[in-house]
């Protein structure tokens, strides 16, 4: 099936198609956001168009005190499909675009868990955008970006594990500051063991794989944000990161910066307070 045979939809609707395809859950809301409607109405039947041609799966609680809470959308298989044409038109590949957008038939049955960080993911990644201003340019990629930008490389099985949910490079309008970031957010019930081991894969990164394309505009490996649920595991994991990078040969370019959800949610990213770094022993 080609695009002719797909249902038609707008401009304004491949806008929201390629949203959805970026954060694999996405709500109204954000949607909204993201296209700088003031009022809902618009972007409500556009929304409605793209699920009636099954573009779009829909979730949506009738529940009391739930049934106020925005819609939330997926790509059900026209859309899946939509994105795998234009993936395969990027990078010329039929066989390399079906195996990206495979794991998406799956998400109509996705846990609650995966979802609500999807939705946090992408909540964060316009606090990013939010900052954008008279000083600075956000250039901006989901874990999704990252595979779909990085699918066809030789060493992508490599790199795939590294990938974070946000990578984010900072340019200065005038282009003469810049800094690179890993975001990482971490669900709440994560094991310590599994925080270490992610500590672990981003010094591997750095001192045992070729890295040089996530280094930003000025050069340098990207620092390292960790959002993380409660405080008391942030202290401890600080504790273990200053053990291993003291122990690390040459790591004085790495920088790990960790905050809780609560104080990224309410404060925002860019808020330098909130924010305990962690980085060697000079």
């Amino acid at each position: 099936m080609g695009y002719k045979e797909l249902p038609k939809i707008s401009n304004k609707q491949k806008k929201i198609m390629e949203l959805v395809a970026k954060f694999r859950f996405i709500n109204r809301q954000q949607i909204q956001k993201f296209l700088g409607h003031k009022g809902a109405h618009r972007i409500n039947v556009w929304l409605k168009d793209l699920v009636d041609k099954k573009y779009l799966g829909r979730i949506y609680s009738r529940k009391l005190l739930e049934n106020t809470k925005p819609s939330i959308y997926f790509l059900h298989n026209n859309g899946i499909l939509w994105t795998k044409l234009v993936i395969e038109e990027r990078v010329g590949d039929y066989s390399l675009a079906d195996k990206m957008v495979k794991k998406m038939y799956a998400d109509k049955n996705a846990s609650q868990l995966f979802i609500d960080h999807s939705i946090a993911v992408c909540e964060l990644y316009m606090q990013f955008k939010e900052l954008e201003g008279t000083k600075w340019d956000f250039e901006c990629f989901t874990k999704a970006d990252m595979h779909s930008l990085s699918a066809g490389d030789d060493d992508f099985d490599l790199q795939k594990k590294y990938f974070a949910d946000i990578y984010v490079d900072k340019m200065s309008i005038k282009m003469d500051e810049s800094a690179a970031f890993f975001v990482d957010l971490f669900p709440a019930h994560i094991p310590r063991y599994a925080l270490e081991y992610r500590v672990r894969q981003y010094i591997e990164l750095y001192s045992e794989v070729d890295n040089e394309a996530y280094r930003g505009h000025d050069g340098l490996f990207p620092n390292i944000l960790f959002i993380i649920t409660k405080q008391g595991q942030i202290n401890r994991l600080a504790g273990y990161i200053r053990d291993v990078l003291d122990y690390t040969y040459d790591n004085e370019e790495i920088v790990f910066a960790l905050t809780t959800h609560k104080k990224a949610f309410e404060r925002g990213v860019g808020d330098n307070t909130i924010w305990k770094v962690v980085k060697a022993e000079m």
